[in-house]
């Protein structure tokens, strides 16, 4: 087994992180959409983790319930070799989950980029989580900035 604290991990949602909240995503018998605004916000996050082969990715997105393992790497394109599984508890706290599965995976070094509305609440007080607008998400610069400088002090920690 891998030790997981040779990791950063990211807890990640897709809507309103990824692409805009609302975008048309699955069809009426349950299938994604053809459409091209789905992770257009994407180039951001691969352009980012580019320099930190360590960071892998946990689906916190509740798209986790509507695919399978296969078919979320798939969607995650270049950075789906990241992929390292999903959150597996689900209520309607997001920011609990994350807490939840981060103790039970026994993850030291973690971050989550979200636009729950659990996630900007807890913000005030948890410097792991990098609050998403649900129109704009990783496309923001301010969240662009935030992700990097976390991912680069939690890497320092890890050295």
């Amino acid at each position: 087994m891998m030790d997981n604290n040779s990791f950063i991990f990211l807890y990640l949602d897709f809507d309103g992180v990824l692409h805009a909240d609302g975008e048309p995503a699955i069809d009426e018998n349950g299938r994604l959409c053809q459409n091209p605004n789905l992770f257009g916000w994407l180039k951001h996050l691969e352009e980012i983790l580019e320099d930190y082969p360590e960071v892998r990715i946990i689906v916190s997105s509740d798209w986790r319930r509507l695919f399978d393992d296969e078919t979320l790497i798939k969607l995650l394109g270049n950075i789906g070799w990241r992929f390292y599984g999903v959150v597996e508890c689900i209520i309607s706290d997001r920011y609990a989950e994350i807490l939840q599965d981060a103790t039970t995976r026994k993850i030291k070094y973690w971050l989550a980029l979200d636009d729950h509305k659990t996630i900007k609440a807890a913000t005030a007080t948890d410097d792991k989580l990098i609050f998403c607008l649900p129109g704009k998400g990783i496309s923001a610069l301010e969240q662009q900035q935030e992700l990097r400088q976390k991912i680069k002090l939690l890497y320092k920690k890890m050295k």
